[in-house]
């Protein structure tokens, strides 16, 4: 495989047994590689994808899912607020010692009930997916996928959102095994990367700064094919057509959302990045303060200054 051996060697063994504290997930001189990690999705627990992500994470590790009971796929960021909330544990989830809920919401909501309510022992990291489909430019506003992982960043968790792209023409199903490639190499990396280890390098512990949010994305292929890694900015894939009108069998006019995406080439994002073959890594934020736009009304001023008073 073309992304064989870009991975740093990853080392579990302990220097030596000193309990000093430096954080609140860290030990000096212990170099922890379990890891609690709580996973959710949004085409709904017993969805392929999600259960190839659980089934992909080593044994080593805890492993808790909150995932929604029913598919929900493009609910982006919503709650539930006007009604409440069923959580339904399930035993035997995918392998055993896997804790397993069933939330009637959104991915949003699971997170929620997830950190604040159903699981009790601290989380380390959060995983979203495996999404039936990819995830790229335009999307990310509108993918429960994206939105579950997002949630828990913007509750103060490491997070990483997993997707898998849609089947190419004359072929069917999902092929998840990138992922599950992509997921072994960077396992052993995710102590270093969110703080619970001393960093690899001085730049790494800069550029992180203690957060981290991925949008990953894989081609729909076995993994063997699978040309490389790429690390890329979001891109824009603007949707064509993204109303189609009919009449229900009554004659009333309805409507359906959906939409084509015109081939038009991003070089150098993610949109890019897998339609050329490649993994897409896309380090996510929260800030959506458009600072080009921020400097240039500072310059002119206040709006009360550029407007009459009424």
């Amino acid at each position: 495989m073309g992304a064989r051996g870009r991975f740093p060697v990853w080392r579990s063994d302990c220097v030596d047994n000193q309990q000093e504290r430096t954080g609140p997930h860290r030990v000096r001189g212990l170099r922890r590689t379990h890891m609690h990690i709580l996973v959710t999705n949004d085409d709904g627990l017993w969805a392929q994808g999600i259960q190839a992500l659980v089934a992909a994470i080593p044994a080593e590790h805890t492993i808790s899912v909150v995932a929604p009971a029913s598919p929900q796929s493009a609910k982006g960021h919503s709650l539930t607020m006007h009604k409440p909330l069923r959580a339904t544990r399930v035993e035997g989830y995918v392998h055993s010692g896997v804790d397993a809920w069933a939330v009637s919401g959104t991915p949003v909501d699971c997170m929620m009930l997830a950190l604040d309510e159903l699981v009790k022992q601290r989380v380390d990291i959060v995983f979203s997916g495996i999404n039936h489909g990819d995830n790229l430019g335009d999307d990310l506003p509108y993918s429960g996928t994206v939105s579950g992982a997002h949630e828990a960043f913007l509750s103060g968790y490491p997070s990483v959102a997993f997707s898998t792209a849609f089947p190419r023409t004359g072929s069917s199903g999902f092929d998840f095994s990138p992922i599950a490639w992509f997921l072994k190499q960077m396992l052993p990396l995710i102590p270093e990367l969110i703080g619970i280890n001393q960093p690899l390098t001085k730049s790494f512990s800069s550029a992180l700064n203690g957060s981290l949010f991925l949008n990953i994305n894989a081609p729909n292929c076995p993994a063997s094919e699978v040309r490389g890694i790429r690390v890329v900015p979001q891109g824009r894939r603007r949707y064509a057509h993204r109303v189609t009108a009919s009449v229900d069998q009554f004659g009333a006019p309805i409507y359906w959302i959906g939409g084509e995406i015109p081939p038009i080439p991003q070089e150098g994002t993610d949109v890019t990045a897998i339609a050329d073959g490649y993994i897409s890594v896309t380090p996510l934020g929260i800030d959506l303060t458009d600072y080009v736009l921020l400097g240039r009304l500072l310059q002119l001023g206040t709006f009360a200054d550029l407007m009459p008073t009424p």
